[in-house]
């Protein structure tokens, strides 16, 4: 049994895969350059510009939605913080706490705890005691700290304001001058409304707010990510163009990497040569299967079988995309396996408007000139076997019954 395993290992590890290293796809991972943060990152050396020239204290406040960079610029940010340090003849610490993770105040600060050469017993040391230690390091080596709590709104929200009195009050007793700087990440800034007048109007006034990412910034940043995740034309372009679209939608470009990762599993999986669109859908029915049941039951008859011929057309050419007019004709085609008669074209395109409103596909104008009124039509959000499969089940059941649902 242990050969048969040991030949398991071996037969993985031989596969043939689309990726060159996968961990640079992980939420972890902060690359060299944030793309679309250059002004984000120019106002926070701005807070920070006082830390390095006269030791003063700082907290700055990052907000924004899921997935659009809070943690990877907070973490860029620090690592930058501590070179400048280093040129200026500062002796400058960056400790990042995700507040998720380290869910009480004792994790909190022994984690503050663990960037230093300080011996702190597990037990017996209150955290108190820990952060007099490490008060005493950074007096003693002349030395400064800038820490980030991550998701601080969700440990307020479980704990109370009480952890960002504790890591400032010892300071204050100690007649020396505050060597700590706080970067605090939050989804909203409502969490300020439960701390004390003074702390909420320094992160108030100290404020950067991230917006959320558009279908052209997520598309560079997955350009970005492709070049060092993946070897060389493993992805197809408009692959990448659909997760852009696909991400878009909230702004998240955490969603996008994750989708992008998982696109490349699905076709290293499959032993093939590169990332295709029908496996970003694929992809994007495994991470949040959407094939909506009860919207399709809704539809009508004619409106199912539009939908159906589309997902055919999308799975036979392999692309992201298919034009209004092959999707026409493949609808034609539909309407006779159905014994239906075609509708007109003006009903067809109310159809499209219908279901671009529905969520159940996405719409892109055609960029053919000689095409100005023709559109490019995409289905983004299943793989198209599965969407085939139930749009056929409906129409099945419904001409089993002599219900066709009207248009």
């Amino acid at each position: 049994m242990m050969g048969d395993y040991g030949e398991i290992f071996e037969e993985e590890m031989g596969r043939s895969t689309v990726f060159k290293d996968q961990s640079k796809l992980s939420p972890d991972y902060v690359p060299g350059k944030l793309l679309h943060r250059d002004e984000e990152f120019r106002e926070f050396t701005r807070y920070f510009r006082p830390v390095l020239e006269s030791g003063a204290s700082q907290r700055v406040l990052i907000t924004g939605s899921v997935g659009v960079g809070k943690t990877a610029l907070a973490r860029r940010f620090g690592r930058e913080l501590e070179s400048a340090g280093k040129k200026r003849g500062v002796n400058m610490t960056y400790a990042h706490v995700n507040c998720r993770k380290q869910g009480t105040a004792p994790m909190v600060i022994r984690k503050i705890a663990s960037n230093f050469p300080i011996s702190v017993p597990r037990r017996g040391f209150s955290p108190q005691e820990i952060l007099d230690h490490v008060i005493h390091f950074l007096q003693k080596k002349d030395s400064y700290l800038t820490v980030t709590l991550d998701e601080l709104d969700h440990f307020v929200e479980q704990n109370g304001p009480d952890l960002l009195y504790s890591l400032t009050r010892p300071f204050e007793e100690s007649g020396g001058p505050n060597r700590m700087s706080i970067i605090a990440t939050s989804f909203s800034p409502n969490f300020l409304d439960i701390l004390d007048e003074a702390t909420r109007s320094t992160f108030m006034h100290n404020r950067i707010d991230l917006n959320t990412y558009n279908a052209g910034q997520i598309l560079d940043i997955l350009n970005q990510r492709v070049k060092l995740a993946f070897k060389p034309d493993t992805v197809r372009g408009d692959s990448v163009d659909l997760i852009s679209k696909i991400a878009s939608r909230r702004g998240d470009a955490r969603f996008a990497l994750e989708l992008l990762w998982y696109a490349g599993r699905v076709a290293s999986e499959g032993e093939v040569e590169k990332v295709s669109p029908n496996q970003v859908r694929r992809a994007k029915s495994k991470i949040h299967p959407e094939v909506r049941r009860e919207v399709l039951m809704d539809l009508g008859e004619h409106e199912l079988i539009y939908l159906l011929a589309l997902s055919r057309r999308l799975k036979i050419s392999d692309e992201a995309y298919a034009t209004g007019e092959s999707v026409s004709n493949a609808y034609r085609v539909v309407c006779e396996e159905y014994g239906e008669n075609p509708l007109e074209n003006a009903e067809l395109r109310s159809f499209v408007q219908k279901m671009e409103g529905l969520g159940l596909i996405d719409v892109e104008p055609s960029g053919r000139k000689e095409e100005s009124r023709d559109r490019d039509l995409s289905i983004s959000d299943a793989p198209l076997e599965l969407m085939e499969g139930v749009i056929e089940k409906i129409l099945q059941r419904r001409h089993g019954s002599g219900d066709r649902g009207g248009r």
